[in-house]
């Protein structure tokens, strides 16, 4: 079977038939429903809360965090179903603020911002990245039940309604992301970032990924909660990037019906685990650092002592806001995780993706196709480098001394999952 990979410059690949397992990648949608018609019945109808227009009411100043230009989500389409109802609930424009939650991603770019965004809203509306590293824009508000500080962004001090725009897919350090995600790591300083990181490393892949009940997760709705997120609006998007499903609401409430959609989109079965999985990390390839989510969920479904092809176009590199990931790499993970607990190297931010897909590549070796990085650099880092995708599946069947074959489409924003 002839299997194509998203970004064209990497063509495709044949597979044998009685060799592949399966293609697993998430599902299309229905149709026939607009992002903005579903945005306007969540808002209307939303989950555990009022509807959005009685929230408004008696509201000065209001806080809409959305998420960056790492994630597909709809936020114009989205936040201009949202603006109508502000600005019927008699709030000035100029009391409406868009915080954008970053993470510990680098900032976005005007010209970013206006294609997220929309000509119209970046022009009317005050727009400010978040900024993960600086302590002066950042506020304390106490600790949670399981010792993380809580540190955000002081933008949530100003407003007396924190709304939050986001999308809901598979994630490997929460369950899923959205919901109190925009929070942590969206909003929140290095201290509180790392706190939920570094707690996610006691737990193995197949514990936390599509798991929306675990204890990283619990700890950011916690966090979002005591903040004070008002109102929160996730879309569910298809293979296609067409909307599946909006969700508004109660930010726990509201998220939690928001994964039962996602699951149903996002979860893909293969029969049994693979020799080699092939991953296209496509969209979710701007920079290495994004695209290892693949990897991540390559860990549910390859055997040990497996191969991982990954494909990804990585424009921006490896890790803009980490170049310490190409002088650490991911070779030594339980040796950099005691280094950083004993104070030797510093940041656990940049060590936990080290770590957590440093353990996925003892499991299995990691093949990179990409036209970002180098040669150099990848096998600097610990990754097999082939120049193609083809080259690199060869050479993977070497390595796994076995042709039982799993292609993961859109490997970055899947939920595989085989019976144990």
């Amino acid at each position: 079977m002839k299997v194509k990979f998203d970004r064209e410059v990497f063509g495709s690949l044949d597979i044998d038939d009685a060799d592949l397992v399966g293609i697993l990648e998430p599902k299309t949608a229905d149709g026939g429903q607009s992002m903005r018609s579903m945005t306007e019945r969540a808002l209307e109808s939303p989950t555990g809360s009022r509807p959005f227009k009685e929230l408004l009411s008696g509201k000065k100043r209001v806080l809409i965090i959305t998420d960056d230009v790492t994630r597909p989500t709809p936020v114009k389409e989205i936040v201009e179903v949202m603006l109508s109802e502000i600005s019927k609930a008699g709030i000035r424009d100029e009391d409406v603020t868009f915080l954008i939650s970053l993470g510990t991603h680098r900032r976005m770019t005007e010209g970013e911002i206006k294609k997220k965004f929309g000509e119209e809203i970046s022009a009317k509306y005050r727009i400010v990245n978040h900024t993960w590293d600086k302590p002066e824009r950042l506020i304390e508000m106490g600790t949670t039940a399981t010792g993380i500080e809580i540190f955000v962004n002081r933008e949530v001090e100003n407003a007396d309604f924190i709304a939050a725009v986001g999308n809901i897919v598979p994630h490997a350090t929460t369950g899923f992301s959205g919901g109190g995600k925009i929070i942590v790591p969206g909003i929140a300083g290095e201290v509180t970032t790392e706190g939920t990181h570094w707690a996610a490393l006691d737990y193995e892949m197949e514990e936390i990924l599509g798991l929306n009940d675990n204890p990283i997760r619990r700890d950011v709705n916690d966090i979002a909660l005591e903040v004070g997120l008002d109102f929160i609006v996730n879309s569910v998007l298809d293979v296609n990037e067409r909307p599946a499903g909006v969700v508004a609401g109660h930010p726990v409430k509201a998220h939690n019906e928001g994964v039962e959609i996602a699951r149903r989109v996002y979860g893909s079965a293969a029969g049994e685990k693979a020799d080699v999985v092939v991953c296209d990390a496509s969209p979710t390839d701007i920079n290495l650092r994004q695209s290892i989510k693949g990897v991540a969920a390559a860990d549910i479904v390859v055997k040990m002592g497996g191969a991982i092809v990954l494909v990804a176009e990585c424009p921006e590199g490896i890790a803009p806001q980490f170049p310490q990931f190409l002088d650490i790499g991911f070779k030594d993970p339980e040796g950099l995780k005691a280094k950083v607990e004993a104070g030797e190297i510093e940041g656990r931010i940049m060590a936990y993706t080290l770590i957590a897909i440093g353990r996925v590549m003892k499991k299995a070796e990691v093949i990179l196709v990409t036209r970002g990085i180098s040669r150099e650099e990848a096998q600097r880092m610990g990754f097999l480098y082939e120049p193609d995708p083809v080259s690199a599946y060869r050479r993977a069947i070497k390595i796994a001394g076995g042709k039982k074959i799993l292609f993961l489409r859109k490997s970055g924003e899947l939920l595989p999952m085989v019976a144990r």
